[in-house]
């Protein structure tokens, strides 16, 4: 595990990570549960690189049939953070682990999600595990929230931004499980293995309107401390106010133009053991 470069990352910045990353749309789980019609209600899931419970408490709240929600989280200030905001959900449990070695049983829950999370694991030992927890028939939701930079002049300059003082970072690429950065097609990767069927995909584009402050607090939370370390603090402030002077409207918003691009799957049937003859 490459521990100093991944989930080390976000060391302090946890509070911050739960105030300023957006939230998800409604139709997420408007899709989720069109996926899983056809089949008994959810009653378990688990959520793998939970960070403080965003997307679990989403999930619980919009998922009633839900009654026990497990969030795996290997960031112990993230975690910390996510029991706490999460103390009032009934079910919702939080535990220390990894994606590519999930502390849960076989077979031990009905759907099992990662949420702006897979980028950063080793994807083929997730997926192995994820078959492994989930139940015949059970459902992977993988879904990453994306800036739409090619339709935002501002999202767009935020981007240059970025691929000027994160060494290594481009556009489109996102952060990796070997501490680089690169593209993450979950619905090809999915459609590539023997022990995933079903695959979908939806893309739901949406807009969220931000103070300027709320956006600087949003470029604490995340890889944008790699710019601070390289460049320092006071240049990248600098950069960041020149970036919201030109685009913020005369209150003192900014528009930042989403993409969440989710991906189901489905967990194969158990095959019977043969008899011997």
């Amino acid at each position: 595990m490459n521990e100093r470069v991944t989930w080390q990352l976000y060391n302090g910045a946890a509070l911050d990570y739960d105030e300023y990353r957006p939230r998800y749309p409604r139709a997420v789980f408007d899709i989720l549960t069109n996926y899983q019609s056809a089949l008994a209600p959810l009653r378990s899931a688990t959520d793998i690189g939970a960070g403080t419970g965003i997307f679990s408490r989403q999930l619980m709240a919009s998922v009633p049939s839900i009654e026990r929600l497990t969030c795996i989280e290997p960031n112990c200030d993230m975690a910390t953070i996510a029991k706490e905001r999460s103390a009032t959900f009934r079910g919702l449990d939080v535990l220390a682990g990894f994606a590519e070695k999930l502390p849960l049983t076989d077979h031990s829950c009905e759907l099992v999600t990662a949420a702006t999370a897979a980028n950063w694991f080793d994807r083929p030992m997730f997926y192995q595990e994820a078959a492994r927890v989930l139940k015949p028939f059970g459902t992977l939701l993988v879904l990453q929230n994306k800036h739409r930079h090619e339709e935002s002049a501002f999202l767009d300059d935020f981007a240059s931004l970025q691929e000027r003082h994160i060494p290594g970072f481009r556009r489109d690429h996102y952060s990796d499980f070997w501490g680089g950065y690169g593209r993450a097609d979950f619905e090809a990767e999915l459609r590539s293995r023997h022990d995933w069927v079903a695959v979908e995909r939806h893309k739901l584009e949406w807009r969220q309107t931000i103070t300027a402050e709320q956006f600087r607090g949003y470029c604490q939370s995340g890889h944008m401390k790699t710019a601070i370390a390289r460049s320092g603090a006071a240049t990248i402030a600098k950069e960041l106010d020149g970036l919201l002077d030109r685009h913020q409207d005369a209150s003192g918003y900014v528009t930042v133009d989403w993409l969440t691009d989710l991906v189901l799957s489905r967990a194969p049937p158990q095959e019977k053991p043969r008899r011997k003859r």
